[in-house]
């Protein structure tokens, strides 16, 4: 009995085992189940990582594909350009082409035209000295006229009296002249001296007979000129205007006459000043080179005395400076010109200013009804013999 239940008891120790090993052998397989599994999973990460790497590489590579279409697409247009560019080199050889055989033909034509061109230009100076000793011996010959009607002119005066009025009629002096001879306020033809010129007339204030000498009555005129300018006279008679030095010298050089210079000021005020001896460039041999000086005396009126402190000064301009300021120039100064000194108590020839504040490089009159610098809607020179 025991030894059956011996047989039986390693039967199923046995069968134990073998189920065991069995077991044993199923787990064997499962672990190595599970590892080829574990070795998948891993080869699957790879091929993952792989893919993304690979789609990142093929992203790379269509953005690149992308940038080789634009440089592509570059190229074509820059061998388009260059293209165009080349059939425009082509067309600038061309036209060099042409030019220079325009060159050559005019080089050609200028060589066969040569003697003629220079036979035409003896020509021209032949001319032009014929022409220039023509005008020189015209301008000897009016001036010997103009001396001569000068002297006549003198040669007259002490003739009776229908003889001299004659002689205003047919060539005044000046304004007073005019006057003489029965005229009204205008623009009329001066003979002084060897001089001819025209001049407005005044004949309608304080006795008239007045040649205006400067007239100022709106800023349409530039008085902020040179020399020449203001040696010779600058004008629209009418409205605005300087006489001229020289003519103004022609007027005065012999002495005897008279100054008053009107002004009127935006607020309605009118003054005047009066010089009973006035003159530019007296006794002088030459006028300009002595810079055309002033003399004036004998004060009267209600402006106030302020170009009397002027007399004795040479003219000066903005190109020609003969002030006695030290510093500079006064014309550059003030924006004007006038007879300087260091520098002004009165310049009628400064900027002419309607609105504003007015200031020292203004035309003005120092303390024209007071204040210092005023500004004049009109003013004017002029002058006539002394009675």
């Amino acid at each position: 009995m025991a030894l059956a239940e011996l047989k039986a008891s390693h039967t199923t120790i046995s069968s134990d085992l073998e189920k065991s090993q069995t077991a044993l052998a199923e787990l064997k397989a499962g672990q190595e189940a599970g590892q080829t599994a574990l070795a998948e999973l891993k080869a699957g990460q790879t091929a993952l990582a792989e893919l993304k790497a690979g789609q990142e590489a093929g992203q790379t590579a269509l953005a690149d594909l992308k940038a080789g279409q634009t440089a592509l697409a570059e190229l074509k247009a820059g061998q388009e350009a260059g293209q165009t560019a080349l059939a425009e080199l082509k067309a600038g050889q061309t036209a060099l082409a042409e030019l220079k055989a325009g060159q050559e033909a005019g080089q050609t034509a200028l060589r066969s035209n040569k003697g003629l061109l220079n036979q035409i230009l003896k020509d021209l100076e032949t001319d032009y000295k014929s022409m220039s000793q023509e005008l020189s011996q015209e301008n000897k010959e009016l001036h010997d006229v103009s001396l001569a009607l000068s002297s006549l002119r003198q040669k007259v005066v002490d003739q009776p009296t229908l003889h001299r009025e004659l002689l205003q009629g047919l060539m005044p002096r000046d304004c007073s002249d005019i006057k003489a001879a029965g005229k009204s306020t205008g623009v009329y033809m001066l003979f002084s001296g060897s001089n001819s010129f025209k001049a407005y007339c005044n004949m309608w204030q304080d006795g008239g007979g007045w040649t205006v000498i400067q007239r100022r009555r709106d800023g349409t005129v530039d008085f902020f000129r040179g020399w020449n300018d203001y040696r010779d006279g600058f004008r629209d008679l009418t409205r605005a205007h300087w006489l001229g030095l020289q003519n103004i010298h022609a007027l005065t050089a012999s002495g005897g006459y008279q100054l008053r210079i009107d002004f009127a000021a935006f607020d309605g005020r009118k003054y005047y000043a009066r010089y009973d001896d006035f003159s530019v460039g007296r006794n002088s041999r030459d006028p300009e080179k002595d810079g055309y000086p002033l003399l004036v005396s004998g004060y009267s009126g209600d402006a106030g005395d302020r170009l009397s402190q002027h007399s004795e000064m040479k003219f000066t301009t903005k190109d020609r400076d003969q002030d006695t300021w030290n510093n500079g120039n006064c014309a550059n100064k003030w924006n004007g010109a006038w007879w300087y000194e260091e520098c002004h108590w009165s310049n009628l020839n400064g900027l002419y200013k309607a609105t504003g504040t007015c200031e020292g490089a203004n035309a003005v009159w120092l303390y024209l009804g007071g204040p210092k610098y005023t500004c004049l809607r009109f003013v004017e020179m002029k002058i006539r013999p002394r009675k």
